[in-house]
Parts: C-alpha cells; structure tokens; sequence
C-alpha cells in the first residue's frame, strides 16, 4: 500500500492552524521496512521545528519482533517530541514515562482487562492536547489525560 500515493510506507503530515499560531507534524514510522533510507529520513524529519510532534509506530518500545524498534528509538531520542503513539499490544496504556500512550484496543482480539474503544484528541485553549479513551459500546470515557507541546504530561 502506498499512503498517501507515496512510495515508501513511511511519512509525514505537517499541519498549521489558519491563525499560524502553532504547527504539528505527524510522523508515521514503518518498523518492518526499515533502512538506512527511513533512517535518514527519520532524523531530517524529527529536527523539524514545529510546536507538536506526534510519533506514530505500530510496535511500541522494547518489542523485538521489528526491526526498526531500537534503531528508531535510538533517533527518536535525539530530537523534542510531543507523544509516541503505538499500538501492537490490543490494549490501552497510559506510559507517562515514556511519553507514550498505546492505544490498541481497535481491533483483533484483546488482551488484559480492556474493553474494544478508542482515543480522540482535542486541543485545550492553553495549548496542551488532552486525549480521551473511550469505551467503544457504552462511548464512556475510560481515561483522560493531558500533554503539552513539550511532552510533559499535565492535568
């Protein structure tokens, strides 16, 4: 599949707010596919200036099963960053340590004591996004917690 009738399975998204207040960018990492050419792309990607960098990758960290888990971590860890997000495990997980959240619990078969659901993400008038895990048959909120640009994680 080409997203975005791109070539390579791995991109970016930038996006401005029409009053030119902030930037974002989405970074799609391709952890099976990696090469010394996402690698590259990578680091020019992440050095980037915008105010939110948000960081997709299917595996989250410490999962060995892909090859671009460590080597990606490894850049990743060199440039400012909002938030990771990973799926992989079919669950939800807050990891305020590692300035991630997993949010897995899309699909397939899950595991642990969660049910199916998903998150949605607005930001706050004081800049920081605030993410909602939601319970998909009741549409309960499960979670709900706060981030700023930096990626320091807030009420």
């Amino acid at each position: 599949m080409k997203p975005l009738g791109l070539s390579d399975p791995w991109f970016a998204v930038r996006i401005e707010a029409t009053d030119k207040s902030w930037t974002a960018k989405f970074v799609f990492v391709a952890a099976n596919a990696w090469s010394s050419a996402q690698s590259t792309w990578l680091s020019k990607e992440l050095a980037k200036d915008t105010t939110y960098t948000f960081i997709m990758r299917h595996e989250g960290k410490g999962v060995t099963d892909a090859p671009a888990v460590d080597p990606s971590d490894a850049i990743i860890a060199k440039h400012p960053y909002t938030l990771l997000i990973v799926g992989h495990a079919h669950s939800y997980a807050k990891l305020t340590g590692q300035r991630t959240v997993l949010v897995g619990n899309g699909g397939a078969p899950l595991t642990g004591n969660v049910n199916y659901g998903y998150v949605i993400a607005r930001q706050r008038s004081d800049g920081a996004i605030v993410f909602r895990e939601h319970d998909y048959s009741t549409q309960a909120v499960k979670d709900t917690f706060a981030v700023k640009a930096d990626g320091t994680f807030t009420k």
